[in-house]
């Protein structure tokens, strides 16, 4: 049948249309082998790679990368007392782990930004320098007291004051010497003291000061060793011993007291103990008419000699 001029006719729509889903068909057919491709060519690449000996690691690397890090830093060589200028001397450097090292320390490398500045509190030897530890004016008065302490003065001369070693912001102990029951003993009243002063003097010197005659020393003392040194000075005589710059606050183990007897090795002899008695007996003499008295000891009477009768 015959249609009219322009027209589209229904077997030509029809074979389009098959034309359009046989393309898509091919194409959608075309994807998946592609993708089939890639897939076969990751799994035989996998393969090998698992098939592969494993990579044997480095002794030397791996026990590199076990080693903390470490960084240089500074301690006190020797203790450093509160108000001292630091030095380049008073430091060492130490290397100490990097994970362990407090933030505010002082490194080795900043050590010149600490040099001539001051301890705004003591130090202990071998203990680390940190950024509070440093200030940068002295204390206004080298005679800071704190709470519940207090400025004791005595007298010394070269022999008690041990030569003029003991400075300005040294550390003593206070000895005191004196007699007991007829015994001469020394004791330990107060350790680990800071000197104050010597003679008026605030400012340590690197050297000695030398003593030609007796002067004063004035201590750091607490309350309770202030009114010892003082009784102690007016029952005895008092000296100081010189404590080393390693040393702690620590108490000593030795005893306060050293006797005689401790210093020749030999225990001190008891004092004799008086017998009772077991009993006693008045009788007089026929000669001289004077009272007599016995004491029955360990079963025995015997002639008291020390009763004097009338």
């Amino acid at each position: 049948m015959a249609t009219r001029f322009g027209a589209v006719s229904p077997a030509h729509t029809y074979a389009t249309k098959v034309r359009w889903v046989v393309g898509c068909l091919v194409s959608v057919i075309l994807v998946l082998a592609i993708a089939i491709v890639i897939i076969a060519q990751n799994t035989d690449a996998s393969i090998d790679q698992s098939q592969q000996p494993a990579a044997v690691p480095n002794p030397a690397a791996a026990s590199q990368g076990t080693l903390a890090p470490t960084i240089d830093v500074l301690v006190a060589a020797s203790r450093i007392e509160e108000g001292a200028r630091l030095e380049p001397h008073m430091f060492n450097a130490v290397p100490m782990d990097a994970d362990k090292t407090p933030m505010a320390v002082v490194r080795a490398a900043d050590r010149d930004t600490i040099v001539a500045k001051f301890a705004g509190r003591m130090i202990n030897a071998n203990m680390p320098i940190v950024r509070d530890d440093v200030v940068d004016s002295p204390p206004l008065t080298s005679f800071h007291i704190p709470p519940g302490y207090r400025a004791s003065t005595i007298t010394v001369d070269a022999r008690s004051g041990v030569e003029g070693f003991a400075k300005p912001n040294s550390r003593v102990d206070v000895l005191w010497t004196y007699a007991q029951d007829g015994r001469k003993k020394v004791a330990t009243i107060s350790r680990f003291v800071k000197v104050l002063s010597v003679s008026g003097i605030t400012k340590s010197e690197n050297e000695r000061t030398a003593i030609n005659k007796e002067t004063t020393v004035t201590l750091l003392v607490t309350e309770k060793d202030a009114k010892k040194i003082e009784l102690a000075r007016t029952l005895g005589q008092l000296s100081l011993s010189l404590v080393g710059d390693q040393e702690t606050v620590n108490r000593s183990n030795e005893p306060d007291a050293i006797t005689i007897q401790d210093l020749v090795g030999r225990p001190a002899q008891e004092e004799p103990t008086e017998v009772a008695n077991d009993g006693v007996m008045y009788t007089s003499d026929p000669r001289s008419g004077r009272q007599l008295r016995y004491v029955l000891r360990n079963g025995r009477w015997a002639l008291d000699r020390s009763f004097s009768g009338e």
